[in-house]
C-alpha cells in the first residue's frame, strides 16, 4: 500500500513537471510569436512607405519624360503628355489582357482539385459502412 501511494506521488509529480514544461513552451511560443508579430508589422509600414515613394517617384519621372519629349520632338508640352499618358493606356491595356490570359489558364486547371476528389472517394469508399 505504501509503494502505491509513492508511486502516485512520483506518477502526480511527472505529471506536473510535464504540465510546468507545456506551460512555459507555451509562453515562449507566444512570446517568439508577438515578437515575429511586432517585425513583420513594422516591415509592413516601411514597404508601404518605399511603395507610396516609388508611386510619386515614377510620376515625376513620367512627368520629366513627357517634357523632355515635347522638347526634343518640338512639340508643345500638352504633346508629350499626350504620349506618354496614351503609352502608358497602351501598357495598362497590354497587361491586362496578359492578366486575363493567365486567370483562364488557372481556372482551367482543375485536374488537381479533380484527382484529390476522385482520392477522397476511393478513401471513403474503403471505410467500412461507408457507402
Amino acid at each position: 500500500m505504501e509503494r502505491d501511494k509513492s508511486l502516485i506521488g512520483v506518477v502526480t509529480t511527472i505529471i506536473e513537471s510535464v504540465i510546468f514544461l507545456v506551460r512555459g513552451h507555451i509562453e515562449l511560443a507566444k512570446a517568439e510569436l508577438t515578437e515575429a508579430f511586432k517585425n513583420v508589422v513594422k516591415s509592413s509600414v516601411l514597404f508601404l512607405i518605399a511603395i507610396v515613394l516609388i508611386n510619386l517617384s515614377v510620376v515625376f519621372l513620367l512627368i520629366s519624360l513627357a517634357i523632355w519629349l515635347s522638347e526634343v520632338l518640338n512639340m508643345s508640352n500638352s504633346a508629350g503628355f499626350l504620349i506618354v499618358g496614351g503609352s502608358l493606356f497602351a501598357l495598362s491595356i497590354a497587361l491586362i489582357l496578359i492578366g486575363l490570359v493567365k486567370l483562364n489558364k488557372v481556372k482551367n486547371s482543375r485536374k488537381t482539385i479533380d484527382s484529390l476528389n476522385a482520392t477522397a472517394e476511393s478513401l471513403r469508399a474503403l471505410i467500412p459502412g461507408n457507402k
